[in-house]
């Protein structure tokens, strides 16, 4: 993705951020990481990381948890965003929209707390005008769907080319 194709605004999650700060993150996964947030600052885009989704990685997060996330809030083009009044409205559409087909839930087969905090954190991220967000949660994805939202996981973002390995090959050996 060149600068040019990258999203001017990004909405990720908790475990975005879990992934981000973990040591149990695969090595490709780390490297995918590291080369989106690059080409976001590259790129002149923005992230929005929700009040919602701070809460969440909070709960698990260790002192190095947060100040990893301290730094990265310094960064300029890192948002962390309130869940507001405009967002409020926006997560009202979501339910409002889910109610109309007479299941508040929406055919996600997932516990109703989640599904609010789902909604609020895709909400928060359209309020500020995200296209794409980037989410291992299915409902979290589900829901930017809905909202007209890309949604990929870690695992769908570009691995650079500077990262990729190629295959050596060695003549036999003579013994």
């Amino acid at each position: 993705m060149s600068n040019n194709d990258f999203p001017k605004c990004v909405v990720v999650d908790a475990n975005f951020l879990i992934a981000l700060i973990s040591s149990g993150t695969l090595e490709d996964d780390m490297i995918r990481i590291q080369h989106f947030l690059d080409s976001a600052e590259k790129a002149k885009a923005r992230i929005v990381i929700p009040m919602p989704a701070v809460a969440e990685y909070l709960v698990g997060a260790d002192i190095a948890g947060l100040e990893t996330f301290a730094k990265l809030e310094k960064k300029a083009y890192i948002l962390a965003a309130s869940f507001d009044r405009a967002a409020a409205f926006e997560c009202a559409q979501l339910d409002r929209a889910a109610l109309g087909t007479k299941d508040k839930k929406d055919g996600i087969d997932a516990p109703w707390q989640k599904i609010k905090i789902d909604r609020q954190i895709i909400a928060t991220g359209k309020v500020h005008g995200a296209t794409l967000v980037i989410s291992a949660d299915e409902g979290v994805r589900t829901n930017a769907r809905r909202v007209g939202m890309d949604a990929k996981t870690i695992q769908e973002l570009e691995f650079p080319e500077s990262a990729k390995q190629t295959k050596l090959e060695f003549p036999p050996q003579k013994p």
